[in-house]
Order: structure tokens, then C-alpha cells, then sequence
């Protein structure tokens, strides 16, 4: 299957980027592993709804022509000899099917969503193995103030000054991350969503 666009996350990072490319005519197609807690109450709206611009839902976007695969995952790429484009990409529910486009949005969130995984060698990011800003010494993963903001929530994807993902240092030019994914101080809702948008505005520049 191909696509112009592939959105990996249903979060409100990769929806805001996926609603900014559908708006714009783009061929996009949304992984969400799981149900999006934004996407949870499509009946009344809450307090939070109503006092917050609300953003695309997956169920908005499909209204808007996104093919949103729920209940399914990236799990695996292939890149370039050079490693320098992804190629193709393969879901978990999809098998060996590959998947192709010209652009790709990584927004899988940190560890809870398991955007990033930690083990005792590290942190890594599982689908691309794209470079992970931590600190090598575990004993300075955390905080011993319980109320301080702990060291392991800035650790996240490397990218370069336009929003490219690194991979061994290399720019991968057609893939793009957004969201709590990325390396630095966490987000607000308001800064993911930006986030999303931002990284949406990079790809246009580019398809």
C-alpha cells in the first residue's frame, strides 16, 4: 500500500499532524496501536473539550479521508543502503505487506506507550532504532526529590534542526518526529499538539 503520508501514533501529536496534512490534501494513513485518550469520548463533550480547542479524533480524520489503521502498529522499517530515506515499513496486523510513502511522522509518545524502551543496556526506540538522548549511568535515570521533575523525562528521539529523526548520526530526511517521542523537557497538551502541527509543516515543504 502507499501513501503520500504515514502517521505512526494516535496520540494527539500524530492526529494533529495527520488533520494539518489531510486539510492539505494529502494521502494519509494514521497508525493507532491503541484507543487515543483523546479519541475516548465521542459523546457529550467534557469540561476539558469545551474549554480547549479540540483536535481531530480518529474518527474525524477518517471523515476527513485519512485511513487510520486502529488496533495496529509500525514494528518494523527499512531504509535506504545510505540510510539517509525510509522505504518501507511493516505493521504488526499487515504482516509482510509493505508499506510505502514519501514522508513519515514518528509520534509514539515516551515510555508508557512504549515509544521508547529502556532495558539494562539503555534506551532505545523500536521501530527505526533511531538514535535516543540518555544518560548512560543508570543511577542518574532519577531523582531521589520525589517531586522533581525526574531525568528520565527528557530523554527522547535525537532529531536535527529541521525535525529529521537521526540514525547513527545520519539525518533521515523523510522521517520526522513529534510529540513526547522527542528528546527534551515534557510537554503540555498544548506543546504536543504544536508539536504535531510543526512537524506536519515540515513535510509539506517537502511533498
Amino acid at each position: 500500500m502507499k501513501f503520500d503520508i504515514i502517521v505512526i501514533g494516535g496520540g494527539l501529536a500524530g492526529c494533529s499532524a495527520a488533520d494539518v496534512l489531510a486539510e492539505a490534501g494529502r494521502k494519509v494513513a494514521l497508525f493507532s496501536e491503541g484507543l487515543s485518550l483523546h479519541d475516548a469520548s465521542e459523546g457529550p463533550a467534557s469540561h476539558k473539550e469545551q474549554t480547549r480547542p479540540p483536535y481531530a479524533a480518529l474518527s474525524a480524520l477518517a471523515a476527513k479521508g485519512v485511513t487510520v489503521f486502529r488496533g495496529d502498529s509500525i514494528i518494523k522499517a527499512e531504509l535506504s543502503e545510505d540510510g539517509s530515506l525510509v522505504t518501507k515499513v511493516f505493521s504488526r496486523n499487515l504482516g509482510d505487506e509493505p508499506l510505502e510513502a514519501g514522508a513519515y511522522v514518528l509520534a509514539t509518545g515516551k515510555f508508557f506507550s512504549r515509544g521508547i524502551i529502556s532495558n539494562m543496556e539503555g534506551m532505545y526506540e523500536p521501530v527505526f532504532d533511531a538514535d535516543v538522548e540518555f544518560e548512560a549511568d543508570h543511577s542518574k535515570w532519577f531523582s531521589p526529590d520525589f517531586f522533581a521533575l525526574q531525568p528520565y523525562e527528557r530523554f527522547g528521539v535525537k532529531t536535527d534542526a529541521e525535525g529529521h529523526v537521526l540514525k547513527a548520526g545520519i539525518s533521515v530526511v523523510n522521517l520526522y518526529a513529534a510529540g513526547q517521542v522527542l528528546a527534551g523537557d515534557p510537554m503540555s497538551d498544548s506543546e504536543i499538539e504544536a508539536s504535531g502541527k510543526a512537524a506536519a509543516q515540515e513535510v509539506l515543504k517537502k511533498l
